[in-house]
């Protein structure tokens, strides 16, 4: 399996604070700071906050927490945008504490050869089990992998098929760090961290899957 293929297709990110009351006024102005660098096409005000979007991505500033939902072309790109949005509300909102720190890569791997991705998972990484997973019942479409690991933060790793498209695997990793920071700085090392282990650990194990 070539895992130099591996390709990250989407990125969601966010912080979460203690409870935080928002205005309607700081809203519109941090929307206002946004669309002068990012087109963000829509503003949808909620009942705790609101969402940005265009049709590659949002942006949510809620009562508790903010997120950005991103499809990656560039990583480095979608990270540094990231990371200006969060600062840029921030600016507007001072939030004088952070509680938890998350960061989610959806990536994807085609298995080649026209292999299927569900057959493949059964006979490498789930080989001991193949024949048992008959037991559940007939119509099954496919088996998945799921690890969750204690390490600088909380790991999931989810590795299963495509199941709308079975030449493919797909990879989601989903990094938390719920432990509180005071300052926006130290998100950056956090996602490059989690990205570096999808490329790195990740792309390591699914070289077994051959």
């Amino acid at each position: 399996m070539k895992t130099q293929l591996l390709t990250c297709r989407r990125m969601t990110t966010g912080v979460v604070y203690p409870p935080y009351k928002l205005q309607p006024q700081q809203v519109n102005h941090i929307y206002a700071d946004i669309t002068e660098r990012y087109p963000f096409q829509t503003l949808q005000h909620l009942p705790d906050g609101a969402r940005m979007a265009n049709p590659s991505g949002d942006f949510f500033i809620q009562a508790t927490r903010m997120q950005v939902n991103d499809n990656v072309d560039y990583f480095q790109s979608s990270k540094e945008r990231a990371l200006d949005l969060f600062r840029m509300a921030q600016e507007r909102l001072k939030v004088p504490q952070f509680v938890t720190f998350g960061i989610k890569l959806t990536a994807f791997l085609p298995v080649e050869d026209g292999r299927n991705a569900a057959e493949l998972l059964e006979s490498t990484a789930l080989s001991s089990i193949k024949d048992n997973l008959d037991l559940l019942g007939p119509g099954r479409q496919g088996v998945g992998v799921r690890v969750i690991l204690h390490q600088d933060g909380v790991h999931e790793l989810k590795i299963e098929p495509f199941f709308s498209d079975l030449s493919q695997l797909y990879v989601e990793l989903d990094v938390q760090h719920p432990t509180p920071f005071n300052a926006l700085s130290v998100v950056e090392s956090r996602m490059d961290a989690a990205y570096d282990y999808l490329f790195r650990e990740v792309n390591g194990f699914l070289e077994t899957l051959d």
